[in-house]
């Protein structure tokens, strides 16, 4: 045997040790959170996140407001599992203050929609199209429809983080 032919032993042999090693040790390891299926736990959300709200806005009434939007925020999310509402309280870093209320449902995946008003009079109504959210991170993607002073589709997503 080469010295060569020998180091692609040694490659083969240890590169099948290391794929038994991680099959063995995937099974011991907790389940990721963000590989359930969609599956959330809403309380999760509850408390105070930090982050950006970005959105891209299209087919508006003011052809000046349309395109990419962002701004950095503060979000306190609070909830009524009575009741299974849920709000968002945003304070953005401009001056912005905007509210986001609706029911939830987390059943099989977790699905919220309602209303959303602020402070400079943007006014709408929302669905959240997806929820990424882990102890330290969240993602909230919503489709909301502007029906205020301006009127207009926007894709939005609510991100934050926390310790």
């Amino acid at each position: 045997m080469t010295a060569a032919s020998s180091h692609k032993c040694l490659t083969a042999s240890a590169a099948g040790l290391l794929l038994a090693a991680l099959a063995a040790s995937a099974q011991t390891l907790p389940p990721n959170p963000l590989a359930r299926g969609g599956l959330v736990q809403v309380t999760t959300l509850s408390g105070t996140w930090n982050g950006a709200n970005i959105e891209q806005r299209s087919h508006c009434n003011s052809p000046q407001n349309e395109g990419f939007h962002g701004t950095y925020a503060e979000y306190v999310v609070g909830l009524d599992p009575l009741h299974s509402f849920m709000t968002i309280t945003e304070s953005a870093v401009n001056g912005l203050h905007c509210s986001y209320d609706g029911t939830y449902s987390d059943t099989p995946t977790l699905a919220w929609s309602g209303t959303l008003a602020c402070s400079d009079g943007k006014r709408g109504t929302f669905d959240a199209r997806s929820f990424l959210v882990t102890p330290n991170e969240m993602s909230i993607r919503l489709a909301i429809k502007l029906n205020g002073g301006e009127v207009c589709d926007v894709d939005a997503i609510l991100g934050g983080s926390r310790f």
